[in-house]
């Protein structure tokens, strides 16, 4: 089964925010390696900036249920720092924000073909790919 790993930044000097995703197949390599690939982009939308890396949380997120949904992937396992990520699509937090409501929005309807599991990870604890996440995040903004 598929599943990705996801993070976000934001760039206090630029006023961007970002994604980080490192997207895991669920095919292995002939080396036994599971195949994986990642994406990370940048954004400057100052609406959704004011909520700062959690905008690049949502987006992140957002990506990687689009990038399973466009390999035709039935389910998957979104791995998370942040909380909100799977709250508001539970409905455990109430979607308050514009950009939150459109988040919780999004997930209802990309829900229909694409079945999705959130696991909480600790952040900045030693997780190989979660650790990769943040660092493709902070790339993508300009932070070292």
């Amino acid at each position: 089964m598929p599943y990705a790993y996801v993070d976000g930044s934001y760039n206090i000097a630029t006023k961007q925010f970002g994604y980080g995703v490192v997207f895991f197949t669920g095919v292995t390599d002939e080396n036994g390696e599971p195949e994986y690939f990642t994406l990370s982009k940048a954004f400057s939308e100052p609406e959704l900036a004011e909520m700062r890396n959690v905008a690049g949380e949502i987006m992140g997120s957002a990506q990687a249920m689009k990038s399973a949904r466009a390999r035709g992937f039935k389910e998957l396992t979104i791995y998370h720092d942040y909380e909100g990520i799977a709250k508001w699509c539970t409905g455990e937090w109430k979607a308050k924000k514009t950009w939150t409501k459109k988040y919780k929005t999004f997930y209802e309807e990309i829900s229909k073909d694409l079945s999705v599991t959130f696991k909480k990870v600790e952040a900045h604890s030693g997780n190989k790919f979660n650790d990769m996440a943040d660092k493709l995040a902070k790339e993508a903004v300009g932070n070292k």
